[in-house]
């Protein structure tokens, strides 16, 4: 069996891409989400594409999927209700958080209110010191005591959070087991499992985050997961991380819930990394236009650069995960005009539903989808999938009566106006992982993807001042396609807490097959063969004093890593204090095992076909042009065309000014910008 689909949910559509190992066919499915109900469209395009591609459901090697689920319950406080436990004395630690602020001089700015509300934090007597020292025994009764609690206040699922036990997780650990024997239908999360690591308020937040949403996940991925079953499919399903890599649904449903909170996004930078390696680009900056939303990521010298630090709305999250920034500005994104006469755009979104007014399913707000077709952009009369129609009647009625007669405008420039809103924004991103990083814009290559990204990216490239832009093939449904390429990955912790003078190495090489062992069982219980996982070693290295960490690769020098330790603390920060000792906080062991394909899913190309399949009128340069709309499944390799031109496919549309493009051998298109 080589069939394989990755499927990926996003807030307007979702793309499936179903991919035969042997062949390298193809078959692509674009349908809009389903809002409250994602598992619905997952179901219904996998129908599509097994019935499109003739495949028989048992026949399916493998089922990836990215998913918004996780995300989303934090943002609408969809998730469970949820209990925690924590240390004597410490009842009131998510309320108090620390002492940073978000808005420093922003009198009205409020902390989100916890996950976790007071009447269901309980304390429980125990206590361990920072060495891993009992100082206070466990005491049990208190523990049945907060069951019964937890019972009466009708909570779902407790996190269990007691002060360090990073360095000593008995007490969690049988607190987990009072509770597996007393109360078996909550969902239980204990912080030895979910962050092993000092920080009470963020590894407190991060359990608390995973208790939340584990009820809600294993209900959406079971469904999904019975569903299939039901059709035939025997493959099990795999739900991908936000740093990276694919896991079953049993374990995205237990102690992992919390890694799927960038799970859409994490996949479209997997296969934007491996397009863009393949057309021979190592440093990219990403951008990932949908309907909803924009993320921006970084790759540098062929790595997605990855952070362990986040937060979503406002709660701490430390987790591995992709470097992403994500702005509400997306196809979907709606343009206003407020009391004072500014426009504005987004983040609020149309969605699924009702979507733009150009999509005639009932939306009469104007968004940045209908300026687009307002201005030529997207080809009026041009069928999408889900059976949408682009109609412009209704989109420039849309702008015209929300946006343009508020303002004294025409349409044609209002709808102008809308996308240099939205432009400047997104723009704002790519700095941020850039220039405000120390870094060149002109050093890397942008590669643009998403349903929306290759409408934006020759403007947003022209403002960025980068020299090449890049469009993978199928940017539409690329992060379904990256699914199909994401190895199998999971990350062990362990605290050292020592100085560098003062760690013997038989410390770290102890700690290092303890935690090896740690992998090789995860890997098993995934379903991996150990002997083909690839482990990755770093230390995570700070000056005394200092708050935060920087990750460091270790190799069985130490010496060698605190020098790369002091080069990139200089890179990041403009300085180092090499006469300084270093400590050495944790040791970080990734395991990573090959992706199942590791040929690229390629469309299904008609060489030889006239490219040009109509001819539209385009707005640039302040006025209306006559352009060629080309079919870029007709674009053969090595094909170089002079704009302005639009460059039409299933999932997405590309426009090109007064640029060049050139077709690579993988079906790819490289855009020379102007100086």
């Amino acid at each position: 069996m080589a069939h394989r689909i990755g499927c990926d949910v996003g807030g307007t559509f979702t793309d499936l891409c179903l991919f035969d190992d042997a062949t390298g066919t193809t078959t692509l499915v674009k349908i809009p989400t389903t809002p409250g109900q994602q598992d619905g469209a997952v179901i219904e395009a996998t129908r599509l594409a097994l019935q499109a591609g003739g495949i028989a459901a048992e026949h399916l090697a493998s089922f990836a999927h990215g998913t918004t689920v996780a995300t989303n319950a934090i943002l609408e406080r969809q998730g469970a209700r949820t209990g925690l436990l924590v240390t004597e004395g410490f009842a009131d630690l998510l309320q108090i958080g620390r002492q940073t602020r978000a808005h420093l001089y922003d009198q009205y700015a409020r902390r989100p209110d916890p996950l976790v509300p007071a009447e269901l934090v309980f304390e429980i007597r125990e206590r361990s010191g920072p060495d891993g020292a009992a100082k206070l025994a466990l005491d049990e009764a208190s523990v049945r005591k907060a069951i019964a609690g937890l019972r009466a206040g009708g909570a779902e699922a407790v996190a269990v959070a007691f002060l360090h036990s990073y360095a000593n997780p008995a007490h969690e650990r049988r607190v987990a087991e009072i509770l597996a024997e007393e109360a078996p239908e909550l969902k239980v999360s204990i912080s030895a499992d979910i962050l092993p690591e000092p920080g009470e308020f963020e590894r407190a937040s991060t359990t608390v985050m995973n208790a939340y949403l584990m009820p809600r996940l294993e209900d959406y991925l079971g469904r999904i997961a019975r569903t299939l079953r039901a059709d035939g499919v025997t493959a099990e399903p795999a739900i991908m991380q936000s740093g990276g890599g694919v896991m079953p649904i049993e374990t995205a449903s237990s102690v992992k819930a919390v890694h799927t909170c960038l799970s859409g996004p994490a996949a479209g930078m997997i296969g934007a990394e491996r397009f863009a390696a393949a057309a021979g680009y190592r440093n990219v900056v990403t951008i990932d236009m949908g309907g909803t939303s924009f993320d921006v990521g970084l790759i540098r010298n062929g790595e997605i650069l990855t952070r362990y630090e986040s937060e979503i709305e406002g709660f701490p999250l430390r987790v591995p995960m992709f470097d992403i920034i994500t702005l509400g500005a997306g196809g979907g994104s709606i343009a206003s005009v407020d009391a004072g006469g500014l426009l504005k755009v987004g983040p609020q979104s149309a969605g699924a539903r009702p979507g733009p007014a150009a999509y005639g399913k009932g939306g009469e707000r104007p968004t940045v989808t209908d300026a687009n077709v307002v201005l030529g952009r997207l080809r009026p009369g041009r069928h999408l999938g889900g059976g949408i129609v682009i109609d412009r009647e209704k989109a420039a009625q849309a702008i015209d009566a929300h946006v343009a007669k508020p303002l004294g405008l025409t349409v044609e420039a209002a709808a102008v106006g809308i996308l240099k809103i939205v432009n400047a924004a997104m723009v704002r991103g790519m700095r941020r992982v850039t220039v405000e990083r120390g870094l060149d814009p002109r050093d890397f290559v942008v590669a643009a993807f998403g349903g929306a990204g290759p409408l934006h990216a020759v403007d947003l490239c022209a403002e960025f001042d980068v020299k090449t832009l890049y469009v993978p093939p199928s940017p539409g449904l690329l992060c379904g396609i990256g699914l199909l390429l994401a190895p199998w990955r999971h990350e062990e912790t362990a605290m050292i807490g020592r100085t560098a003078a003062n760690l013997p190495r038989s410390l770290v090489e102890e700690t290092i097959a303890e935690n090896c062992q740690r992998l090789r069982a995860q890997a098993r219980r995934d379903g991996i063969d150990p002997e083909t996982m690839l482990v990755r070693i770093s230390l995570d290295m700070r000056y005394r004093g200092q708050g935060h960490q920087i990750s460091t690769p270790y190799d069985g020098d130490l010496h060698r890593s605190i020098r790369a330790f002091h080069a990139s603390h200089k890179s990041a920060f403009g300085y180092d204090r090499q006469e300084e000792d270093v400590d050495v906080v944790l040791l970080r062991l990734r395991g990573m095992a090959p992706a199942a394909t590791h040929r690229l899913p390629l469309p299904n190309f008609k060489l030889g076909e006239d490219p040009v399949i109509d001819r539209s009128m385009l707005w640039t340069d302040g006025g209306f042009v006559d352009v060629p709309v080309y079919d870029r499944a007709r674009l053969a390799p090595g094909t170089r065309l002079e704009g302005p031109l639009i460059v039409e496919q299933q999932d997405t549309t590309l426009i090109v000014g007064r640029q060049s493009l050139t077709v690579d051998e993988f079906g790819g298109i490289s855009i020379g910008m102007m100086p």
